[in-house]
């Protein structure tokens, strides 16, 4: 690993809390941001929404809102981060490449395995989730099935860059682990 004569790096200290809620913030907003423009984007291939009827598009609406209000619930509150606390701050120390701290290093180190193996995971996973819609798509309807599928890629784009920056961040961290040596 080093032979101890690393520079003392940036340690994260004891309340965590702004750390925490940044990292919570990264998350929530790739993760509703890419869910909706995947929902709507997947809707515009397989739906005819000008067939709906106001109760499916109340239904639609009330789902969307559900789900995102779970995400900000989840990770936009304070009452939310508690649980999801530790995880939070392993992600935005191996991100920042800083110091967890004594007894954080080590879900540190394990978030860093993580991302470093989620890669090839990653990429499988978003690419089957777009390419599905824009296989099976209604290309029939290209007002609607090209904007949808232009959603998709922005999806995808997002995601990718997203895993990609993780899979980086958990090879720095897993090739120089900021803090003492490890054994």
């Amino acid at each position: 690993m080093t032979d101890g004569t690393r520079a003392p790096g940036r340690e994260i200290g004891d309340d965590a809390t702004p750390e925490v809620a940044l990292r919570a913030r990264e998350v929530l907003w790739t993760a509703s941001g890419t869910m909706l423009a995947y929902a709507v984007g997947a809707a515009m291939l397989f739906l005819e929404p000008q067939t709906w009827s106001t109760e499916v598009w109340l239904g639609a609406t009330v789902f969307l809102l559900a789900a995102v209000g779970t995400g900000v619930w989840q990770l936009g509150t304070e009452r939310g981060r508690e649980g999801q606390a530790g995880r939070l701050l392993s992600e935005y120390a191996v991100l920042r490449h800083a110091d967890p701290g004594v007894g954080r290093r080590a879900p540190a180190d394990e978030t860093a395995k993580g991302f470093a193996r989620g890669r090839s995971v990653g990429w499988l996973w978003v690419l089957g989730a777009i390419a599905f819609p824009l296989i099976a798509g209604q290309w029939d309807r290209p007002e609607w099935a090209v904007p949808g599928a232009v959603l998709l890629a922005i999806t995808a784009a997002i995601q990718l860059t997203a895993r990609e920056r993780e899979a980086r961040a958990g090879r720095r961290w897993l090739a120089d682990p900021p803090g003492p040596p490890r054994d």
